[in-house]
């Protein structure tokens, strides 16, 4: 079957490279999968964009399908057959529109609807959070219908999901339920040391009151634990993310939290796996949202968390600050064109959490990667200079054509290397190198 490939970047076909190249990344923004939950219309979408940029870049494979393409859309042939020609042209030209027609009502289907987790340029554009509670989990599973949400946010944009740990309805226990409850805490935390009592029939008045005072004293203390009435809605929206958490009272909000994308320039994320005796223990993470330009720190997060735990029962926190790295991701990609239409390239930093210090480190523009070097100096590896790019513990490395290893471990020409764990919107950055230069790592 015939596909045709300057169709589906929407170009014509006497496009030049930087036409093409133009149209595959604004395509290749709008229909990454990872945008789309990866819904298997836009997978697929971005897959065949992906081969017709690949065929239409390069000359040879280019020239082969123009001339596939040519005889498709014939349009004159001898005089005996210009009849049928004419037909078979108008023909083509009426397929063609009604696939276009498809195809835009295949992307309709995803234009704004506030109970969906996908959305259109149009809802990037919405700042205001509408009044209607998330529908869908961070996973993408409905909410239960019980759930409160006591305070909804103003300016994240259209709510994509969300969390609540509060019940409709729930209320704090009053002073006599907290005693009823401390009570029967109390006699239960008795029992261990009446077993012990009887079982080792104890004399010691010392042990006897340690069995009896030691559990009763660990009960009561998890029955006050228990007793607070705190509870945390969370939300992730198209432009932003916020946090709210109560003690007591629903007004009483000790964490009263509401970040806007277009405040953040920068998403750090750090792990580190904890080990004794060379055997795992836990993970470490640190979360770090923040604005380069005025150097404010707009949300620090740190906790641990075990990676043999299935994902989903790793903690709420931790999934939702992932979470937000995802959305923070579709931000950056959906502003990729402009900023590039503006600078040229996009900005990467690295960032030290300890020190709050920023280094810009790398520019990406299309068909090239520059490196910053003290003293304002700078190496650019443009595509075709680029002769390896691969990842080493940690580090992404790249090698220049010019890079050569001599004997005794000598090496001459240029080779630069980007620590990844310091990088900042490292997610954005996979996804900037694979539109830009083509490279999936």
């Amino acid at each position: 079957m015939f596909v045709d490939y300057y169709e589906i970047l929407g170009i014509d076909s006497n496009a030049t490279d930087d036409q093409i190249k133009k149209a595959y990344r604004s395509n290749a923004i709008k229909f990454h999968p990872d945008k789309h939950f990866d819904d298997p219309f836009f997978t697929k979408k971005f897959q065949e964009i992906k081969d017709a940029y690949t065929i239409l870049i390069d000359a040879d494979s280019r020239s082969k399908f123009n001339s596939v393409y040519s005889e498709y859309f014939k349009t004159t042939i001898n005089e005996t057959q210009e009849q049928s020609t004419t037909y078979s042209y108008s023909y083509r030209n009426t397929e063609k529109q009604e696939r276009k027609k498809t195809n835009e009502q295949e992307e309709e289907r995803f234009r704004h609807d506030p109970f969906k987790q996908f959305y259109s340029p149009f809802d990037r554009e919405q700042q205001e959070t509408p009044k209607y509670n998330p529908t869908q989990s961070f996973w993408g599973e409905p909410l239960p219908k019980n759930l409160e949400f006591f305070k909804l946010p103003a300016r994240i944009g259209k709510i994509i999901v969300g969390f609540s740990d509060l019940i409709q309805d729930a209320q704090p226990m009053n002073s006599g339920q907290k005693a009823k409850k401390n009570i029967k805490f109390f006699f239960f935390g008795l029992i261990p040391g009446l077993f012990i009592y009887f079982i080792a029939r104890l004399e010691d008045p010392l042990w006897i009151t340690i069995w009896f005072a030691v559990p009763s004293l660990g009960a009561l203390l998890l029955s006050a634990a228990n007793n607070d009435f705190a509870h945390t809605n969370l939300y992730i929206g198209i432009n932003g993310f916020a946090q709210f958490s109560f003690v007591d009272k629903r007004k009483n909000l000790p964490i009263d939290l509401e970040v806007n994308f277009n405040d953040m320039t920068d998403f750090y994320s750090h792990y580190t796996e904890v080990k004794r005796n060379y055997v795992y223990q836990h993970t470490n993470y640190v979360y770090v949202c923040l604005n380069r330009t005025t150097g404010k720190i707009l949300l620090a997060r740190d906790g641990d968390f075990k990676k043999t735990t299935d994902i989903k029962n790793q903690g709420v926190m931790l999934n939702f600050y992932r979470t937000i790295e995802k959305y923070w991701t579709v931000y950056l990609l959906d502003r990729l064109e402009s900023d590039l239409q503006k600078d040229g390239y996009i900005i990467f930093s690295l960032y030290s959490h300890e020190k709050n210090a920023f280094q810009k480190y790398i520019k990406v523009g299309i068909g090239f990667i520059t490196f910053i070097k003290p003293a304002g100096q700078e190496f650019t590896y443009k595509f075709n200079d680029i002769k390896k790019m691969y990842s080493k513990g940690g580090e992404l490395r790249i090698q220049h054509k010019n890079f050569e290893k001599t004997l005794f471990f000598f090496k001459s020409g240029n080779e630069d290397v980007i620590p990844m764990v310091n990088l900042c919107n490292r997610l954005f950055f996979y996804k900037a190198i694979e539109i830009l230069l083509g490279y999936s790592i």
